[in-house]
């Protein structure tokens, strides 16, 4: 081949004389081994069932539910962690004895992830929008799809359909156990709330307690209290300056009278203490009490004439009788001036012990409306609280009985009645293409590797002599009859080989994957399986 010059348009056909064996040897050589690689690769049984999200029974005006709805995609989220949890699908490879033979030489997390991979969630749009060529609202998406891949459809059937009741059970007691929970955090707010009411009722019973007449509803009270002692005080005061006057007055007077002097026998103390008590009993059918200044006076002179009496005294100078009476009254305005002294002291401590009652009122006040506050806004809280209460408990109750948001299972897994996996027809398609690219390429390789000339024209190329004259191959009897003895073993040792490949294929099916079921006339499915592959479940065959 002519290296520098390139391949020529016209060489095309000589080269694919001379390298067609090569090229198709190889050809058939790849597709041959790729044929026999799929045929070993083992078959996937894809089974699933699906999870239909029925809305909540009771009319939600009436009732709200306890766990709130999510949209499409934080739905599957949480759908498919809960379902590929570790614990979950640890207890499922344990429950099903799932990967025995991984378990030998594989860590639990790498089994784990291992079957993660196999296990799908995918949302269910409605036929009629796939019709229509648009996709489906989120909110109008409410049915899943749980699907599981495995060597074993039986298997791959009970894993999904267990994944599935798993999932559902657990998400009936994970909205059972969130509504319980909002109750019992309700109920103990409620318990915490209505202990801080009980502290603060009491604060404000031990401040009133300790402050008596000083609240604020007593304010009012004491200022009109304040007001009429201020008035008894006023009017005690001019009765004292009455009193105050009169003494002096009389008492002028009886230093006049006694000037004047008299005696006589109606002057004496016997005499006078008859007249007294005559004044006494007149004072009491006028009906003075026994508290009456005069009635005071005139009881006071009867007992220090009765004294006077029982020790014998007399007077030295008898008075006259208007001495006698200026005297009395002199006494009667002293004692009027005593008892207002002591009713005006008596009243100036009321006063003051009002006024202090008013000027803590503000502080008291103070700590009452704080108190009051804090009273009024925990009794809205738990008013609030009361309300969420009995709200929560009728969620809880229509979560225990099944009636909020439910997952059912709408249509459960079975057995799929071929291998999802793999595209045998496609894996051979690729093949093909890819032997003949292989073919292709070792062809030209052959070629540039090829140094010796094949045309007139290279060897010229090569010796830079012209070629007078080309021979053509000449062939004889002897030639042709070996060439077809030549092709004749060729095509038996290639037919040899595509049928050993066939057949040894088609066996690597059969041992790796079993009779197929078409082929099975209703043979026993333990007939029909086979040993399972390093990948496959170990114990699939029991179940």
């Amino acid at each position: 081949m002519n290296v520098d010059g390139g391949i020529q348009i016209s060489e095309i056909g000589a080269i694919a004389r001379r390298r067609g064996k090569a090229i198709a040897a190889t050809a058939l050589g790849v597709l041959l081994v790729i044929y026999w690689i799929s045929m070993a690769l083992p078959n996937t049984y894809t089974s699933y069932a699906t999870v239909l999200v029925e809305p909540q029974a009771v009319d939600p005006e009436l009732v709200s539910a306890g766990v709130a709805d999510s949209d499409l995609n934080q739905r599957l989220h949480l759908m498919t962690a809960q379902i590929l949890s570790r614990g979950r699908l640890s207890r499922i490879i344990d429950e099903e004895e799932l990967y025995q033979e991984e378990s030998e030489y594989m860590l639990r997390e790498e089994i784990i992830d291992l079957m993660r991979e196999a296990v799908r969630v995918e949302p269910v749009i409605p036929e009629i929008t796939q019709g229509l060529g648009f996709q489906a609202a989120p909110s109008e998406i409410s049915e899943f799809k749980i699907s599981y891949d495995n060597y074993d459809a039986v298997v791959a059937m009970e894993v999904a359909q267990k994944l599935a009741n798993d999932f559902i059970s657990t998400h009936i007691d994970a909205r059972v156990q969130t509504s319980q929970k909002s109750l019992d955090f309700i109920e103990g707010e409620l318990t915490r709330l209505a202990e801080r009411v009980r502290r603060v009722e009491g604060d404000i019973a031990r401040v009133k307690n300790e402050n008596p007449g000083k609240l604020p509803e007593d304010f009012d009270a004491n200022q009109r209290r304040l007001d009429r002692v201020l008035q008894n005080l006023t009017i005690t005061q001019q009765r004292l300056a009455e009193a105050t006057s009169d003494e002096a007055f009389y008492k002028s007077q009886l230093g006049l009278a006694r000037a004047v002097g008299g005696g006589g026998d109606a002057a004496s103390p016997a005499r006078r203490l008859q007249v007294l008590e005559l004044e006494l009993r007149e004072f009491e059918s006028r009906g003075f009490t026994q508290k009456h200044p005069d009635v005071i006076s005139k009881r006071e002179e009867i007992a220090l004439l009765e004294d006077q009496i029982a020790n014998g005294e007399s007077e030295s100078v008898a008075l006259s009788p208007i001495a006698q009476q200026t005297e009395a009254q002199a006494r009667r305005s002293s004692l009027q001036r005593v008892a207002a002294e002591a009713e005006i002291q008596r009243l100036q401590g009321d006063a003051d012990e009002i006024r202090t009652l008013i000027e803590a009122t503000p502080a008291v006040a103070e700590q009452l409306d704080a108190l009051s506050l804090d009273y009024e806004h925990l009794s809205v809280t738990i008013q609030d609280f009361a309300n969420r209460h009995n709200e929560a408990t009728v969620q809880a109750q229509l979560e225990r009985r099944q009636l909020g948001e439910q997952f059912r299972v709408l249509e459960a897994a079975f057995e799929a009645p071929e291998p999802s996996a793999p595209n045998r027809i496609l894996i051979l398609v690729l093949g093909l293409v890819f032997s003949c690219m292989v073919g292709v390429g070792v062809g030209v390789l052959l070629e540039a590797t090829d140094t010796s000339p094949h045309s007139p024209r290279q060897l010229q190329d090569r010796l830079q002599l012209p070629v007078l004259a080309a021979i053509p191959e000449i062939w004889l009897e002897s030639d042709r009859v070996r060439a077809r003895r030549e092709r004749f073993r060729t095509t038996m040792v290639t037919a040899g080989l595509v049928v050993f490949a066939l057949v040894g294929g088609a066996g690597t099916y059969l041992w790796v994957n079993g009779v197929p079921r078409f082929l099975s006339f209703g043979g026993s499915e333990t007939e029909q399986s086979a040993p399972a592959p390093s990948a496959r479940v170990t114990g699939s065959s029991e179940s």
